[in-house]
C-alpha cells in the first residue's frame, strides 16, 4: 500500500513539474521599461512610435550648495521631461475662468492638469545650456496595435473601448 501511495505522489509531482515548464509567449512577458510586442500573427497589425522631448530645469536660488543646485536642476529638468511626454501621450485637462465688468477682464484663472504613468521612458543627454538652463533629452517608444479604425498603445487591455463604438464623434483630431 505504502508503494501505491509512493508511485501516486511521484506521478503527481512529475505531473506538476511538466506543467510549469510549459512555454509562455515572450509578448506577454515584460520586465520593467520593456516595450512589449505584439503576437506572432499582428506583425503587420503594429507600429512603433518613439515620442522625443527636451525637459527644462533651472538652478534654485535657496539651495545650500552649488552640488545641490546642480542636482535640483537637473531633477526639474528630468520632471519636465516627463510632464511634456504624459501631455503628448494623454493631452491635457484644462479648466479656465474669467470674468469681466464693465469692458474689461477682472479676473482670469486657467489651471492645466495631467496624469499618466509612463514606463520606458529613456533619459538619452543631460546638458548644461546657457543663461544656466539644464536640458534633458528623452525619449519614449510605444508599440501600438491597431483595434478597427483606432491605435492603441500594446497592453492597456482589451476591456478598453473606443468614443468611435459609442457613436461619439471626434471632430478636432487628426489620425
Amino acid at each position: 500500500m505504502k508503494k501505491i501511495g509512493l508511485i501516486i505522489s511521484g506521478f503527481f509531482v512529475s505531473s506538476l513539474l511538466f506543467l510549469a515548464c510549459g512555454s509562455f509567449p515572450s509578448s506577454s512577458v515584460g520586465g520593467p521599461g520593456k516595450v512589449l510586442t505584439p503576437p506572432d500573427g499582428e506583425a503587420d497589425n503594429q507600429k512603433v512610435v518613439t515620442f522625443y522631448v527636451i525637459g527644462k530645469g533651472l538652478e534654485p536660488e535657496n539651495a545650500l550648495s552649488k552640488g545641490e543646485a546642480v542636482l535640483m536642476a537637473e531633477r526639474a529638468a528630468v520632471a519636465d521631461g516627463y510632464r511634456q511626454l504624459v501631455e503628448k501621450l494623454r493631452g491635457v485637462y484644462l479648466e479656465a475662468f474669467m470674468r469681466a465688468g464693465r469692458g474689461s477682464v477682472d479676473q482670469e484663472t486657467i489651471q492645466v492638469q495631467t496624469q499618466s504613468w509612463l514606463r520606458g521612458t529613456e533619459i538619452m543627454e543631460i546638458t548644461k545650456g546657457e543663461y544656466g538652463i539644464t536640458m534633458a533629452r528623452m525619449s519614449l517608444r510605444i508599440n501600438f496595435t491597431r483595434d478597427g479604425m483606432v491605435w492603441w498603445p500594446v497592453g492597456i487591455g482589451r476591456a478598453v473601448k473606443s468614443s468611435f463604438s459609442e457613436g461619439v464623434v471626434n471632430d478636432g483630431g487628426s489620425s
